[in-house]
C-alpha cells in the first residue's frame, strides 16, 4: 500500500521504516506554511523521497524554486505542492507531479482538468465520501487521498499570531490555541505567513480500501507511541471524520424585505 507520510520530526523516520513505511514527504526549506519542520535538499537521505511546497510564491522565490527543481538530486521522487504557476517549472522536470489543492477540485470535472497537467491530485477534506467514490470512478488517473491529520482552515501570507502580540502588548504561547464555544484551532507561523488547523484530527483510515495513488499522512505533533499507532491504524487521540459523512452544503435562509 502506497502510504506517504509528511516529515514533521526527522528522528521519527525510524519508527515509520521499522513499520514497512518507505515513502516520505519533506516540507521543503523556505517554501513552506504551517508545519512543524522544514528540511534543505541536503538533509534529504532517504531513497525516493518527494519534496513539499505549500508556500504562495512571489516572484522573487518563483525563480528560486524554479532553479531548485532543475537541479534536484536523484534520491527526490516526486513533489506535492499548491501553488498553480509551479506546473509551468515542471514541464521538463521528470518528477512526479501531485498537486494539493487545499479547497478545490471537489468533482470529478475540475479533477480532470487538473490532471491534465500533473500525475495525481490529493483530493480536499471538504467532500463525503460518496463525492469521493464518485471521483475515483470517473477520474481519468489514480487521485491521492488525504487520511489522516489535521484540515487546514485558513492560510493568510500575514504573521497573524505576532500582530496579534504587538497588539495587545502580550506574549502567547506558540503554536497558538484558540477556542471559542465548541471549536478549537491551532495556528502555526513563520515569516511567510500563518496556517490555521482545525481541531482535533482528521481520521479517515477507512478510505485505505479505495483505490488510490498514494494516501496521505500529516501527523504533525504526534509523539512517537501515536505515529506508531497510526501507522498501524489505531488512533488513540481525539479524531473527527470531518466531513466524509456530513455535506459542506447548506441552503441560507431566506428573509422578507
Amino acid at each position: 500500500m502506497n502510504k506517504l507520510f509528511i516529515v514533521s520530526n526527522i528522528n521519527q523516520i525510524e519508527i515509520l521504516k521499522k513499520n514497512g513505511i518507505n515513502s516520505f514527504v519533506y516540507p521543503l526549506f523556505s517554501f513552506c506554511v504551517g508545519v512543524e519542520k522544514e528540511f534543505k535538499l541536503n538533509e534529504i537521505k532517504e531513497d525516493n523521497s518527494f519534496i513539499f511546497v505549500n508556500r504562495v510564491l512571489d516572484s522573487k522565490s518563483a525563480n528560486k524554486l524554479n532553479e531548485i527543481l532543475h537541479n534536484l538530486p536523484s534520491n527526490i521522487k516526486g513533489i506535492v505542492f499548491e501553488d498553480l504557476g509551479i506546473i509551468e517549472m515542471l514541464k521538463d522536470v521528470n518528477i512526479i507531479k501531485i498537486l494539493y489543492l487545499t479547497h478545490f477540485a471537489c468533482n470529478y470535472i475540475s479533477t480532470n482538468l487538473y490532471l491534465k497537467y500533473v500525475d495525481s491530485i490529493v483530493l480536499p477534506h471538504d467532500i463525503t465520501e460518496t463525492e469521493i467514490d464518485e471521483i475515483i470512478s470517473k477520474a481519468n488517473k489514480k487521485i491521492c487521498l488525504n487520511v489522516f491529520g489535521l484540515i487546514p482552515s485558513m492560510y493568510s501570507r500575514r504573521t497573524l499570531v505576532t500582530n496579534y502580540e504587538k497588539h495587545y502588548n502580550i506574549k502567547v504561547n506558540r503554536p497558538f490555541i484558540i477556542e471559542k464555544e465548541d471549536k478549537k484551532f491551532i495556528i502555526l507561523e513563520n515569516e511567510y505567513g500563518s496556517y490555521i488547523y482545525k481541531l482535533p484530527y482528521f481520521n479517515a483510515l477507512n478510505l485505505l480500501n479505495k483505490d488510490a495513488l498514494y494516501y496521505l499522512y500529516f501527523p504533525i505533533f504526534l509523539n512517537d507511541k501515536d505515529l506508531e499507532d497510526l501507522v498501524n491504524n489505531k488512533v488513540n487521540i481525539n479524531f473527527d471524520d470531518g466531513f466524509l459523512n456530513k455535506k459542506t452544503i447548506y441552503k441560507v435562509k431566506g428573509r422578507d424585505i
